[in-house]
């Protein structure tokens, strides 16, 4: 019964983080302050523990982000 409720639980967070990645348009990163489409290979290469999901630009902006040279957003 333990491990059900474990697994149960795993699930819930795993699906709760990765809905919060589909509703975000944007992902900063805490460390170099600079935020990118949630799609960016640099996002893929980014330290999750820097990872900060927005959604939208202007959001971004206004917490002192600038954009990825990159993507572009």
């Amino acid at each position: 019964m333990k491990k059900i409720f474990a697994a149960v639980v795993a699930v819930i967070v795993m699906t709760t983080a990765f809905a919060t990645v589909l509703a975000s348009s944007y992902v900063g990163n805490a460390k170099t302050k600079k935020f990118h489409y949630a799609d960016c290979s640099m996002v893929n290469k980014m330290n999750p523990t820097n990872k900060v999901f927005m959604n939208s630009r202007e959001e971004a902006v206004a917490a002192g982000y600038v954009p990825c040279k990159r993507c572009k957003p």
